[in-house]
């Protein structure tokens, strides 16, 4: 792994928001084409995500867990810049495997931190989540946060971890993201948007948890990257918190839109697992004041998503279900 070139290393590159980024990261000149370093332990089998990469980009692959101290700390050598996207990834108010997630969400990102400090890292960008700021809004950077569940709840955990890097000299960004929907090489379908395109695209139905009335903020895949990549390279966003969502949308805005786009769609409601109900927002002046600018609204990633979908017909007797 020795070479003359920046290196950039994107732990969880082969995840949902990593396969986008490791594409898009090599045609940005902001970057001034690094070697991109991509740290990844392939629980979900993404293997997908490591073909058909940009022939203009170089690449390197250390497969390994955040857990794993001395192989993270063997991936970070010559390291100028750590993009940390590596996590346990649930939706919202999942409270499935809550050890696991609390183990490689705060420990994994304290173990990065660490790692990155003992290798001379300059810069640390660590991927956190809107869920942290827990019911209500819309929420500013500089609100309280109270998460609901251990995913929101490991996440904070982790940007503590980055706040005290940062005050050991790591220049750090927290980039709290939107639930992300949208298109990528390496896909995620358990979240709302995503969930309820899959639904309509197989002809089963969409089905929402509660009144539908709950809004979560959202941000586009590529959007995402595109946030992340602005507070890489924007000196404003060192030492910051910032909020990257396009938009706070009702579940039901979501399923009426993909019922525009997929006419034969259907909606069917449920009291099932209340918690879905649960609302919250957020404000993202601060990153629309850096000069971001989103590309993708909710109809335009849908389409994108449901053009995927050929040739279904609904099946008898069957209903769908979402992660609302």
């Amino acid at each position: 792994m020795e070479n003359s070139k920046k290196v950039i290393l994107i732990t969880g590159g082969v995840g949902y928001i990593g396969s986008r980024l490791i594409r898009d990261m090599v045609m940005d000149d902001r970057f001034a084409h690094p070697v991109i370093r991509i740290y990844d332990n392939l629980q979900r089998q993404h293997f997908c995500g490591l073909m058909d990469l940009p022939s203009a980009g170089s690449y390197e692959f250390v497969e390994g867990d955040v857990l794993d101290r001395a192989n993270l700390e063997r991936a970070m050598q010559g390291v100028s810049s750590v993009v940390h996207l590596a996590a346990i990834v649930k939706t919202p108010l999942s409270f499935d495997h809550p050890e696991w997630t609390e183990q490689v969400n705060h420990w994994g990102t304290a173990t990065a931190v660490e790692c990155a400090l003992n290798a001379g890292v300059s810069q640390f960008l660590y991927v956190s989540s809107a869920s942290v700021y827990g019911p209500g809004g819309p929420f500013q950077e500089s609100a309280d946060c109270k998460p609901i569940g251990p995913y929101a709840s490991s996440k904070l955990e982790g940007e503590r971890e980055v706040m005290r890097g940062g005050q050991h000299g790591l220049r750090t960004t927290i980039v709290r993201l939107g639930t992300v929907f949208g298109c990528a090489p390496t896909m995620r379908f358990d979240a709302v948007v995503n969930r309820f395109a899959y639904l309509a695209g197989i002809e089963r139905p969409i089905t929402v948890h509660g009144t539908g009335e709950q809004v979560r903020p959202f941000i586009h895949v590529c959007d995402a990257v595109k946030a992340l990549f602005l507070c890489l390279a924007d000196p404003r966003a060192e030492g910051k918190v910032v909020n990257a969502v396009t938009m706070n949308l009702s579940v039901n805005e979501i399923a009426h839109t993909v019922q525009a786009i997929v006419p034969s769609a259907s909606i069917r409601y449920t009291d099932q697992h209340i918690l879905t109900e649960i609302s919250f927002e957020v404000d993202s002046r601060k990153l629309m004041d850096m000069g971001f600018q989103p590309q993708f609204d909710l109809r335009k990633g849908l389409q994108e998503m449901l053009s995927r979908w050929q040739g279904f017909q609904s099946p008898l007797g069957e209903a769908g279900s979402s992660g609302s």
